[in-house]
């Protein structure tokens, strides 16, 4: 049962939404009519920068938003991407004065205690927490990752006012069914998972352990016992978002390989891959940081997802049609499958004869999830983030190499997950059944 003081705190939230939208679209306009006269810059350019700008002053809830689309050159103008990439790692930086009060509630300790620097300056600065150039009382360098004072509130209040919104809509003509409110829930889930760093020192560690082995993948290491809900302290490692090379490629692929790894066979999705979080480094190798949008897929998704990109891979349209009804949230009752089955078929074709420098992942994802939408399909967010995880990689990929073939890199990796999966199974069980379990 909600409170005076959070209704009052809703509604404060709401008002205040609505006047920094409103508060855009003016800068907006003005903006656009001064650009005009003085014929400065490309339109899209200002009106990017406006949105950059008013979905800072959103909150984390909304610039999650901007950076994804900040990933998708293919599908934005390029001088409207390099706009929102600011909402990555250039943000405002929160004042730091309140840290040292804040470590010592969490750890018992002062800073001082366990570093012997740490550099007010951010290193990078993003819509949940900014990163802190430092070093123990040892002298070792680590970076320290400080989360915003507030932020689990902010995201709690706009994902209220989301629902209240996504409430209304379930009761129009043609959303009534959908589980607009269960879906909601996944994304609250998701998001305030990334508020804990608790949780993102958890997935550092699986991911470092994970790809420790790899050759090409560079990963930093967790400190123990220095991980709070608001504090995570982690190996420095020295990198350049801007470093581009004629070993970006090799990087990049090994990179793909990775996300493939931790996809297929360790069930874990990076879907935060975008360029402040994925570096790639001289000598082709590639290091992967920011652990707080790391899902875990439940072992039956995981090889379910294994199945469904084998199908693509194998113009198997009828298997994909299968695993995506049969992994969905909602199906509804009145689904004519054989139009269904025909739509996806005809998606899978297209993907799977397309000759590499014109297959695109966003081209395959946003058909498929319009086929979905069309046939009133919700898929499970697991799933979905995995195909989301591959389609953020895509917006990076696209930069350094447009024609790495996605679909071949897939296959060996795919095919020990299966391969697993049936070395798994009890004599004389098929797979369905396994991946069902």
């Amino acid at each position: 049962m909600r409170t005076v003081s959070d209704r009052r705190a809703l509604a404060g939230r709401a008002l205040a939404t609505g006047a920094l939208v409103t508060a855009g679209a003016a800068e907006l306009g003005c903006a656009l009519v001064v650009n005009r006269v003085r014929r400065r810059e490309a339109p899209a350019a200002v009106a990017a920068h406006v949105a950059s700008r008013t979905l800072e002053r959103l909150g984390p809830t909304y610039v999650k938003l901007g950076q994804i689309l900040a990933t998708r050159r293919d599908l934005l103008p390029a001088e409207v991407a390099a706009r929102l990439e600011r909402l990555q790692d250039r943000l405002e930086p929160a004042p730091f004065e309140t840290v040292p009060a804040r470590f010592r509630a969490e750890t018992g300790l002062d800073l001082h205690e366990v570093f012997a620097e740490l550099d007010p300056r951010p290193l990078a600065s993003a819509s949940i927490a900014s990163v802190h150039r430092a070093s123990l009382r040892d002298g070792t360098p680590v970076a320290v990752k400080v989360r915003r004072p507030g932020v689990a509130r902010a995201i709690d209040l706009d994902v209220r006012l989301i629902r209240g919104a996504a409430r209304l809509a379930s009761r129009l003509p043609g959303l009534r069914g959908l589980p607009l409110l269960a879906a909601l829930d996944e994304f609250d889930a998701c998001l305030l998972r990334q508020v804990d760093l608790r949780l993102e020192a958890d997935a550092g560690r699986r991911v470092w352990s994970a790809l420790a082995d790899h050759p090409r993948i560079v990963v930093p290491a967790i400190v123990d016992g220095l991980s709070t809900e608001s504090f995570l302290v982690m190996e420095l490692l020295e990198l350049d978002r801007t470093a581009r090379g004629p070993e970006s490629r090799q990087a990049l692929v090994a990179a793909l390989r990775a996300l493939y790894q931790l996809i297929f066979l360790e069930g874990l999705v990076h879907c935060d891959l975008h360029g402040g979080n994925l570096f790639l480094l001289p000598g082709g190798e590639a290091a992967l940081v920011d652990f707080g949008f790391v899902a875990e897929l439940p072992e039956s998704v995981r090889i379910r997802f294994a199945e469904f990109f084998l199908g693509l891979a194998t113009n198997d349209g009828p298997r994909c049609a299968r695993i995506t009804v049969e992994t969905a949230a909602f199906v509804p009752p009145t689904l004519d499958y054989a139009r269904f089955e025909a739509e996806v078929g005809e998606l899978v074709s297209r993907a799977a004869n397309a000759v590499v420098a014109d297959f695109r992942v966003a081209d395959f994802v946003l058909g498929l999830f319009d086929v979905q939408r069309r046939h009133r399909i919700v898929g499970t967010s697991a799933f979905t983030m995995a195909i989301v995880a591959l389609l953020v990689f895509e917006g990076v990929a696209n930069e350094i190499a447009g024609d790495l073939d996605f679909k071949r890199e897939a296959v060996p990796f795919v095919l020990r997950a299966l391969a697993q999966a049936h070395a798994g199974a009890e004599p004389g069980e098929p797979r369905e059944a396994l991946a069902a379990r």
